[in-house]
């Protein structure tokens, strides 16, 4: 008896001395989201499953990606401009954010005012601003403290071919950018050997991610934006040993990113994508202050009537966003970059105002330009590449090819009237005054103001006409 007593006691030491000396596993949770752009209706059912999430793991962290604001004029309009969306954030608990590229579309002071409500820091460490500005609560990285484990956050943003990020260069005063990929070798190798796990938050693009995990594989995860990506079924795509992921855009999704650390060293990494519109429940506080956002009849007023649904179909409504432009204007052709067309998707039903502005929440200038036929031309394949997709149009239409550069080639424009575009001809155009600030395109005339806007013009538009169809409208093609 006495053996086996002794017997039982040795293996209880062993036992609790090889636990002691073994492997520590400790983990650290990640929530992500990006582009958020002010879709502050899905925010109760984010709450509740942000909630949830905290009662089972504690100490997770929530990120945002960027890209907050622009989207809803319940936000973008709001007496004070986005205000909302950083209540709703601060409600919602987000411990960190970093700067998308419609940050900015309020300008610099608009973006100080956001800095000083968020009750979360944010971190991009490719922008300085001017002393002057004074802007508070941004840095070019942050480190968390979780349970012993020391967690590091770089942020970063999406240059365009102008240097700056997609935004209006009106709006860039007192903000200086540089690549990311030039500042971010510095950060990696002041924080990678103090931090347990060193991540990016980054507003660069999925592809962009990709070949920044390939270049720094001292990284543990990307969490991303800009691109609208859902990267795959569960959020988890691995880069060169980087967790890259991305949960698409407007509130659809979170990613919960888990990894597992022994010995703070990282061994093991999972991630799921979580449908916020799937959530069964809502957290009613948080409904309770959207239901005080919404609750203005000024952006339910009644405009047209739309006759037919469009689906998933953003050139249908860039082409109601020419015609308006184009009309009341008096010009022969109206175009629109395709990244200004904010929504896809209109279902038969009276269109409000709040449709109206959130289909184009920039509300820029528009402007006037005399433009030969070969200018239009270029004016095409500029858009293509500055803006990433094919321009839309009223007063014609075209087709065109893409080469092995990803460039349009084999242009043809046919004109309302049926007769092709007379390369040497000069016509009357209009465009918005982003546009015209950010193609670089070779061309004569440096454009006159209409001193009106894209909203003013569209209000215009739609008071003469009491119903609207453009649920087949198609002027652009592909061969």
């Amino acid at each position: 008896m006495k053996k086996v007593t002794k017997l039982m006691l040795a293996t209880i030491v062993a036992t609790f001395f090889l636990s002691a000396c073994g492997p520590k596993e400790q983990k650290i949770y990640i929530v992500s989201t990006n582009d958020m752009h002010a879709n502050i209706d899905n925010f109760p059912q984010m709450a509740a499953l942000i909630d949830s999430l905290r009662t089972a793991h504690p100490d997770l962290l929530l990120f945002g990606a960027g890209d907050n604001r622009s989207g809803n004029p319940i936000n973008d309009r709001y007496a004070e401009p986005t205000k909302p969306m950083y209540e709703l954030m601060n409600a919602l608990g987000f411990d960190l954010s970093t700067f998308g590229n419609h940050e900015w579309d309020g300008g610099v002071l608009a973006l100080r005012n956001v800095l000083g409500w968020a009750d979360f820091p944010f971190v991009c460490a490719n922008v300085t601003f001017d002393d002057t500005l004074q802007m508070p609560n941004v840095y070019p990285y942050t480190i968390f403290e979780r349970n012993g484990l020391k967690i590091g956050v770089i942020g970063g943003i999406q240059l365009g071919m102008n240097g700056l990020p997609d935004f209006h260069p009106k709006h860039a005063a007192g903000s200086h950018f540089v690549p990311i990929e030039e500042v971010l070798p510095q950060y990696v190798e002041e924080l990678r050997d103090e931090c347990n796990a060193l991540f990016l938050l980054s507003h660069c693009g999925y592809e962009a991610d990709r070949e920044t995990a390939e270049k720094f594989p001292q990284l543990d995860a990307i969490f991303g934006g800009h691109s609208h990506t859902r990267v795959g079924e569960d959020g988890k795509q691995m880069v060169n040993g980087v967790l890259v992921t991305q949960a698409e855009a407007k509130v659809k999704f979170v990613t919960l990113s888990t990894f597992t650390l022994h010995d703070g060293k990282i061994v093991d990494v999972e991630s799921q994508l979580l449908s916020i519109k799937d959530f069964p429940k809502r957290n009613e506080k948080v409904q309770q202050m959207v239901n005080g956002f919404n609750d203005n009849p000024y952006f339910y007023t009644v405009l047209t009537q739309n006759t037919t649904p469009i689906v998933n179909d953003y050139e249908a409504l860039g082409c109601l966003m020419t015609d308006a432009i184009r009309y009341t204007a008096g010009a022969d052709m109206g175009f629109q970059n395709p990244g200004g067309v904010r929504y896809d998707t209109l279902s038969v039903r009276p269109v409000t105002m709040k449709d109206m502005l959130a289909l184009d929440p920039f509300d820029n200038e528009i402007i006037r330009y005399t433009l030969s036929g070969e200018e239009i031309i270029r004016l095409m394949k500029s858009c293509f590449v500055t803006d990433h997709g094919p321009i839309y149009c009223s007063g014609c239409s075209y087709s065109y090819k893409v080469d092995d550069n990803d460039e349009m080639t084999d242009i043809k424009v046919t004109l309302e009237n049926g007769k092709p575009l007379d390369m040497k001809a000069k016509y009357n155009i209009v465009m918005n005054s982003y546009m015209s600030s950010v193609f670089d395109y070779e061309h004569e005339d440096e454009g006159t103001s209409t001193f009106r806007t894209s909203n003013d013009m569209m209000l215009e538009y739609l008071a003469q006409h009491p119903e609207i169809d453009y649920g087949s409208t198609s002027r652009v093609k592909e061969l």
